[in-house]
């Protein structure tokens, strides 16, 4: 009955990975240009190179707003299109947000940390960076209001953060900070897709049916997850662990941009800030995990 069940289990994810190959490249033949053209002409500072695969951003000042709106352009629109890939040794470092996510699976599975030891709910669940607000102007109660209300507009979900104003503070930098001192137990999911991995191999070709979409920043050469975090996280974990090959073609889109990132996440603690700029928090081969690629 078991063997019955495996045999089955393997026929239906041939035949997934067979029917997203033949998705791919009917994408690739048949309808690839049009949705380019189509994503094209809804963002006018948006180009595509057809050479490298790759989307650029050619305005250098992005508002909020308009970060928004491609990343969200980018969601809607390009999964109608076929990805390119990027050697996993090439993601040679990611933004703050990511790459803490991939600490938190350091933590867990290697330092066996418990979720409130861990500083990805200790500091960046509990410093979240909501946007920006200009440091030379005041930001006092009811400054904190009034922005509060101009980005409930902006994300259009009324009555946004109002109740607790208390907990907003601003870096030197403009960053707006959401505090809170509750930190939740339950593990975060990304730690099972890396079990998931570590059984049933990496596969392309069942990722590509909700396709990695990379940010890339010219300025700071760090890659930024504008969907698919959790499956970053768990293949840079793996990588840097020495169990994942950096040889490995990762299917993904590419939207390029010459300044920091297209999300506002920023680190708020010291901590998270030495983190941030050091490229190797942690760097330790781990023997018990082993995986394999396909």
């Amino acid at each position: 009955m078991i063997q019955t069940a495996k045999r089955l289990l393997l026929r239906f994810a041939l035949i997934a990975k067979l029917n997203q190959f033949l998705k791919y490249y009917y994408k690739v033949l048949i309808t690839d240009q049009a949705e380019i053209r189509g994503l094209l002409n809804k963002c006018p500072f948006l180009t595509y190179d057809s050479d490298t695969n790759v989307f650029r951003v050619n305005k250098k000042e992005l508002s909020l707003m308009e970060k928004a709106s491609i990343r969200s352009l980018f969601k809607k629109r390009v999964r109608k299109i076929s990805p390119a890939s990027i050697k996993l040794k090439d993601i040679r470092s990611t933004h703050y947000y990511d790459r803490c996510l991939e600490h938190y699976i350091y933590e867990r599975l290697i330092e066996h940390k418990r979720n409130d030891e861990t500083c990805w709910r200790c500091h960046a669940q509990s410093y979240r960076c909501i946007g920006w607000h200009d440091p030379l102007e005041p930001f006092e109660t009811e400054d904190k209001r009034e922005y509060v209300k101009k980005r409930a507009a902006e994300v259009k979900i009324p009555g946004w953060g109002v109740t607790d104003l208390g907990s907003l503070v601003r870096d030197d930098d403009g960053n707006v900070f959401r505090l809170t001192s509750k930190v939740t137990e339950g593990d975060e999911g990304v730690l099972g897709l890396v079990e998931k991995i570590k059984k049933q191999h990496y596969s392309n070709w069942l990722s590509i049916a909700s396709p990695m979409i990379l940010g890339y920043s010219t300025t700071t050469d760090r890659y930024n997850a504008i969907s698919g975090r959790h499956r970053l996280a768990a293949i840079k974990f793996l990588q840097r662990q020495g169990v994942m090959s950096g040889e490995l073609d990762i299917m993904c889109h590419v939207v390029e941009y010459p300044f920091e990132s297209l999300t506002f996440t920023r680190p708020y603690s010291d901590k998270c800030k030495q983190c941030m700029e050091n490229d190797n928090c942690y760097d330790n081969p781990n023997e018990e995990i082993q995986i394999f690629c396909s």
